[in-house]
């Protein structure tokens, strides 16, 4: 992050918590503006976040949350957040990630929207060739349009036992190709214009009290998705196996011990493009997205929340605050199969939290990797 950038950042840094002290304010005078029993909220918001893949991104969204159920309290609320934003590498991103509950919680439904078209980097597959370093006339540079619509629809079949289908669509249009990308043997097979469809099933053990921000209880999903089985598209037949596993111990009021455990696995023809990888905002935070990728994925993470309280009782009658913290560590390793995982990523990292309606948190998140670090803050935490 160039010394311009990080004065850019700290300035939208600071605007950004004026904006949220304000917030507190309203919500201190009027107590409304997060009743759980408006059945129809929604909270706007302008933020800036940085990542090592789109440096300074400056982004508008919001989020809105309704009972498709009025009557039934029981029910979990719905969301949609959203969000449109535009960097100083030149990143366009949108992203659109609505999870509706349905019918007494028989169905969720979840969905994943991106679209970015922006400046992109590939080091190859492979642990050592993430561990490369750009040579002169040898750069890892390119350019990427991307989109990608993917998630679930699951249903009830007992008591916290949840059975559906994945799918998954995107695709990835790479052009103004490094010299080192020319040559890659995955770009040769399998092209600059990469276009996959899949369709699978998966099955979830969750007692979580909460999906999007667990206090107590465990998740246990595992989700098998076809590529070009179904649907023959591209050519590229392969499978995608994830496996991920949470638990949530409650160690206090609104204070809680979160770890997760995840690995996806790829088998068959996997494009370069779709090879899982590790730095995302949702697992590895602290590294740049697109430079460790490989079939095989694993990585553990564990977690600490806390929200504060307040001196003084609120307008709802009692002391909770919309602020808190988080720390974690991670670590992390990929692959060709597991048992070549021979070299580990470490994560660590901390971040604020701002609840703008309950149990729904915006998160400010730092990370430092090996030699990396990122700034997120976006809606809902990372598991």
């Amino acid at each position: 992050m160039t010394l311009r950038i990080k004065r850019v950042f700290v300035v939208c840094c600071i605007l950004v918590l004026v904006v949220i002290a304000s917030q507190v304010y309203a919500s201190d005078k009027d107590s409304t503006s997060i009743n759980p029993i408006k059945n129809f909220t929604f909270n706007p918001y302008i933020a800036p976040s940085y990542s090592p893949e789109l440096e300074l991104l400056v982004t508008a969204g919001g989020l809105a949350t309704f009972n498709l159920q009025p009557g039934n309290l029981d029910l979990g609320r719905s969301n949609v957040p959203f969000s449109i934003g535009y960097s100083t590498n030149g990143s366009f991103a949108i992203s659109f990630l609505p999870y509706l509950y349905l019918k007494d919680d028989k169905y969720r439904i979840a969905t994943e929207f991106y679209f970015r078209n922006m400046p992109d980097n590939y080091w190859g597959v492979g642990y050592q060739a993430g561990e490369r370093e750009s040579e002169t006339g040898v750069t890892t540079a390119y350019h990427r349009n991307w989109w990608s619509v993917s998630g679930s629809v699951i249903r009830q079949v007992s008591d916290g036992f949840f059975v559906g289908v994945t799918y998954d669509v995107n695709e990835t249009k790479a052009s103004d190709l490094n010299d080192y990308m020319k040559n890659d043997p995955y770009i040769i097979s399998y092209g600059t214009n990469v276009l996959n469809v899949g369709l699978g099933l998966t099955v979830q053990l969750d007692t979580r009290d909460n999906p999007q921000n667990a206090y107590e209880g465990y998740l246990l999903s595992l989700a098998i998705t076809g590529y070009d089985k179904f649907f023959k598209v591209s050519g590229n037949s392969y499978t995608k196996m994830t496996l991920d596993a949470r638990k949530y111990f409650p160690v206090a009021e609104r204070k809680t011990v979160a770890m997760q455990m995840k690995s996806v696995f790829a088998d068959g023809n996997v494009p370069w493009s779709e090879m899982p990888q590790l730095g995302s905002m949702y697992d590895l935070r602290g590294y740049q997205l697109g430079r460790f990728r490989d079939k095989s994925i694993l990585f553990g993470i564990a977690e600490y929340r806390h929200m504060f309280k307040r001196r003084k009782v609120n307008k709802k009658g009692n002391y909770e605050s919309p602020f808190g913290f988080v720390a974690w560590c991670g670590a992390g390793s990929l692959a060709k199969d597991y048992h070549e995982m021979d070299n580990w990523l470490l994560s660590v990292g901390a971040g604020i939290r701002f609840e703008i309606q309950p149990r729904l948190n915006v998160r400010m998140d730092y990370g430092m990797g090996k030699d990396n670090n990122a700034v997120y803050i976006s809606i809902n935490e990372a598991f």
